[in-house]
C-alpha cells in the first residue's frame, strides 16, 4: 500500500530513475499481499481520465511462486515517453501493446511495435517506450521477481516481437500463435502463446498445474471457471491463476475470441 500511495502522490511519469529506485528500496517486496486467483474486468478498471504516463495497477503482491508480482496499465499521448530504469533488483518485465503503435528501445535494439506486440526485458536492461505516432497508445506491464534467481544474464536475451510477425496456425477449435518457450534469468521456462477460440468453443476442461498462469483477453468474451466459480469478462480483461487452482476457459460471445496465455516455471520449483 505504501508503494501505491507514493506513486499516486508523485505520479510515475514525474519520477526520475533515481527516485524510482528509492521508492522500490523503501517499499520492500516483503510488505506486499498474496495475490488470489480472480478475474480483472476491463469495464470495471476505471481507466477513464488517466493522465499520460499515469499507471493503473491491477495487482501488486506475492504469489505461490513469486516474491513480487506487479501488473499495471498505462497510456501515452502523442510525443510522450515511458522509461524503465536499469533496476538493480532482479525484475523481469513483460510489455503487451493493447492499442496503438510505439517505438521501443532495449540497449542498441530499436523496433516499431503495433497493437498486440510483445516485449520481454531481462533484469538490469533499460527499456524506453516512445509514442511517436498520432494517436494515444495503451499497454500492459507485468513485472516479477522469482523466489529463487539465477544471477547471470548470460545467454538470456530480451526480445521484441511485433504482432504481424506471429504466425497463425489453424486448429480444430480456432487457432494458435506461438510467442516463446524459453528459460529466463528467473525462470526454468517462460511459455507464452495466443489462442483463438471459435464461437462456443472450450479450450479444455477444468484442470490444474503447478505453474501459475495469466490470461489476457485480446478481443471477444470468455468465461473462466476458477475453482468452480465462473467469471465472465471481455476485451482487455486479465485473469490470474494461482498454482494448482482448477480452471478452464470457453468462448461465450458472438464470433471468435482471442487471448494471450502465459505460464511461469520459476527456478528450482
Amino acid at each position: 500500500m505504501i508503494f501505491k500511495q507514493i506513486l499516486f502522490i508523485l505520479n510515475m511519469k514525474y519520477l526520475s530513475p533515481i527516485i524510482f529506485l528509492l521508492v522500490f528500496a523503501l517499499h520492500g517486496f516483503s510488505q506486499t499481499p498474496t495475490i488470489e486467483s480472480t478475474a480483472y474486468d476491463w469495464e470495471k478498471l476505471d481507466t477513464e481520465g488517466m493522465d499520460s504516463g499515469e499507471i493503473k495497477t491491477l495487482f501488486e503482491g506475492n504469489s505461490d511462486r513469486f516474491e513480487y508480482l506487479h501488473i499495471f496499465i498505462t497510456s501515452l499521448e502523442q510525443g510522450d515517453s515511458f522509461e524503465f530504469p536499469e533496476i538493480s533488483y532482479d525484475l523481469e518485465r513483460l510489455v503487451i501493446m493493447k492499442s496503438g503503435s510505439v517505438s521501443q528501445t532495449i540497449g542498441q535494439q530499436n523496433k516499431r511495435l503495433s497493437k498486440g506486440s510483445i516485449t520481454l526485458v531481462m533484469p538490469g536492461e533499460l527499456l524506453q517506450i516512445q509514442n511517436s505516432g498520432t494517436e494515444e497508445v495503451t499497454f500492459y506491464v507485468v513485472m516479477w521477481q522469482a523466489k529463487q534467481v539465477i544471477k547471470s544474464n548470460e545467454g538470456m536475451n530480451s526480445f521484441m516481437i511485433d504482432w504481424e510477425d506471429l504466425a497463425f496456425e489453424e486448429t480444430d477449435k480456432g487457432g494458435r500463435r506461438k510467442v516463446t518457450r524459453k528459460p529466463t534469468v528467473m525462470l526454468d521456462e517462460f511459455e507464452m502463446h495466443v489462442t483463438t477460440l471459435d464461437e462456443g468453443m472450450r479450450s479444455h476442461p477444468p484442470h490444474t498445474h503447478r505453474d501459475e498462469e495469466i490470461i489476457l483477453v485480446r478481443y471477444g468474451e470468455v468465461e473462466e471457471l476458477i475453482d468452480g466459480k465462473p467469471y465472465e469478462v471481455g476485451e482487455g480483461s486479465l485473469i490470474f491463476l494461482r498454482s494448482m487452482v482448477p480452471h478452464g476457459i470457453r468462448n461465450i460471445g458472438k464470433g471468435p475470441c482471442e487471448y494471450y496465455a502465459f505460464r511461469w516455471i520459476p527456478q528450482g520449483q
